[in-house]
């Protein structure tokens, strides 16, 4: 009885005028507007009933949203003798602006569709409506010049300004530079006849973010319900008043998200453009990260804000090699590798130096950014083995819940004792590299097509380990790796013990049992096709028409034990499984494709 409905209209209108023969001026207009309606019925959980005894539960929610674009351009195109110039200027306005409402109850008489309304709720009664507006103003221009078609050279400088930062820092300039070097074009390249193109390019620039930033997350709001922000003041039940609690701190100093980007490298095309070579060097440095403030929980239940709390830098390798070519006159193939190599590593945060992110309840904070680290690197504590007997317990670092089975920890201090502040790093969900691999094959009217892509020497926290290796914690069912459990007979394994316990020692903090090889290789797609013969298609009026069957997510290669490898996150925690619904469900698609 989880029922949603979505309605959405997209559209965009355009006026455009030539004049002076060198000039175009275009104004457009955009719009996406979209409405959300949603039912959810909960049953009571009878597979987990010793810890849940909640009625059953039901809410609806509506909402509707509207997204307007004006983009306004002026264009100058001009070509004299060996010159091309291209002029831009531009304005851009966007708003966004939303609402949503919705309802629950619980206690209902009936879990029948056909009586779930909200009216029949008789316990747990709730309510809430919500607006957001934000918008976005910008001015940008653009030049584009070559000479020759050998020297290139672009530059940009856009002004935004966005409702979603205070007064102090609402706009933001953007500069960026490229240039470039058609080496194939000069004259000592004319006799090199296998070199077909190649092109030296490097620019640099800046782009502002807005991104994780709400639109109130400029002012101090209050508010408050029944349950927090109520007083019977005259200390009778029928003079509740009501009253206000500080909701959200605000910020008004909060500013852009700074992504300065540089690279180098070069694209070349080889041997009759059989061979293609594209490789650059990149630097990515992100200023003023935007991330919520770290505050002590004496600050009080508001919600905290985003502000600008340090400096990340990305840097590697970005390399392509392609090649097509045939078989026979009816056979021929294309193949393309990608790779890009990854260093990562934050630069600069605020005293104390680091902050923690993605937090997991009865781990705390898994993740932790900190100077001289990679963004979202998992600290804890790092598990030497299993204590086997009483005898290795007493020879070893005093450690909280300690005992034959558990968990021994690495004493990082040398202290002789088990504390928080033997917490150290204990992996990095950054890979070393990424890779893809494209092929294709094409016979006669038939094409066939793969992709595959991996990530090699990354991390994952698995925190689903903690509900299925242990019993502490969470009620209902486990992982069959428990049959491989510590016993005074089975001392050789890293599964603990089977106990009710929650210590240090067991599963009371994060440690390396749960940081896993996030390594993977994944066939992501193969389509297979065939054109009907244009000769038959003319005959009845129609250009083109493709049959063909798709298989997405065929297979993946990992070590990981949870469901799928390939996680997302925030920009500060990611690489954090903590029960993500999978991306690599097998799909089959059959299709016509038909041009008339």
């Amino acid at each position: 009885n989880n029922r949603a409905n979505s309605w959405m209209i997209v559209g965009n209108a355009y006026a455009e005028v030539d004049f002076l023969k060198k000039f175009t001026a275009r104004t457009s207009i955009g719009a996406n507007e979209r409405n959300d309606y949603s039912q959810n019925f909960g049953f009571t959980q009878y597979d987990n009933k010793q810890g849940n005894n909640l009625p059953h539960s039901y809410s609806e929610n509506a909402a509707f949203g509207s997204q307007s674009t004006w983009t306004n351009t002026l264009n100058y195109n001009n070509l004299f003798g060996k010159h091309s110039v291209q002029v831009l200027l531009g304005s851009e306005s966007v708003r966004i602006a939303g609402r949503n409402l919705g309802g629950s109850r619980s206690g209902f008489f009936a879990t029948d569709y056909n009586f779930l309304t909200l009216g029949n709720g008789t316990m747990m009664i709730n309510n809430s409506s919500s607006g957001d507006i934000n918008t976005l103003f910008s001015v940008f221009t653009r030049l584009d010049y070559s000479f020759n078609d050998k020297y290139l050279l672009g530059l940009t400088l856009r002004r935004d300004g966005s409702s979603r930062f205070g007064s102090n820092k609402r706009f933001g300039m953007f500069p960026s530079v490229s240039l470039g070097w058609r080496v194939s074009n000069e004259g000592f390249m004319k006799n090199i006849s296998w070199i077909n193109d190649l092109k030296i390019r490097g620019s640099y620039g800046i782009l502002g973010s807005q991104s994780n930033v709400s639109g109130a997350n400029q002012f101090s709001l209050y508010g408050g319900g029944h349950g927090n922000a109520f007083y019977d003041i005259a200390g009778t039940s029928n003079s509740v008043q009501q009253g206000f609690i500080q909701t959200r701190i605000g910020n008004i100093n909060t500013g852009w998200e700074e992504n300065i980007i540089s690279n180098a490298g070069f694209d070349a095309s080889l041997f009759n453009n059989k061979l293609t070579v594209n490789v650059e060097y990149y630097k990515k440095s992100i200023d003023g990260l935007l991330f919520t403030q770290p505050l002590p929980a004496t600050v009080g239940g508001a919600v905290y804000p985003v502000i600008n709390i340090g400096d990340i830098q990305n840097s590697g390798v970005d390399a392509s090699v392609g090649y097509r070519g045939n078989f026979s006159k009816d056979l021929g193939f294309a193949v393309t590798t990608n790779f890009t190599s990854y260093k990562n590593v934050v630069k600069h945060i605020p005293t104390p130096g680091f902050f923690n992110s993605g937090n997991l309840q009865g781990f705390g904070a898994i993740a932790r950014n900190e100077i001289g680290r990679p963004v979202s690197a998992f600290y804890g504590y790092d598990v030497l083995g299993l204590f086997n007997s009483q005898a290795e317990v007493t020879a070893s670092p005093t450690q909280s819940g300690a005992g034959p089975g558990r968990f021994k920890y690495r004493d990082v201090d040398n202290d002789g004792k088990i504390t928080p502040a033997d917490r150290t790093f204990i992996g990095s969900p950054n890979p070393d590299f990424t890779y893809g691999i494209n092929l294709g094959l094409n016979y006669k009217r038939f094409d066939l097509s793969s992709i595959f892509y991996g990530s090699q020497g990354n991390e994952i926290v698995n925190t689903i380990r903690s509900y299925t290796h242990f019993y502490g914690g969470y009620v209902g069912n486990k992982s069959k790796v428990m049959l491989n459990a510590w016993t005074p007979e089975n001392t050789d394994t890293t599964v603990p013990r089977i106990e009710n316990g929650v210590t240090l020692s067991t599963s009371g903090a994060l440690n390396s049992y749960f940081v896993e090889d996030g390594s993977f290789l994944k066939f992501k797609n193969l389509i297979l096709g065939y054109s009907l013969s244009p000769t038959v298609l003319q005959k009845i009026g129609v250009s083109n028409v493709r049959l063909y069957m798709q298989g997405t997510n065929l297979f993946t290669i990992t070590k990981y034990t949870g469901l799928d490898p390939d996680l997302g996150g925030s920009t500060s925690a990611f690489g954090i499984d903590f029960g993500n619904y999978p991306s690599n469900e097998r799909g089959f698609l059959f299709g016509i494709n038909a041009s008339f």
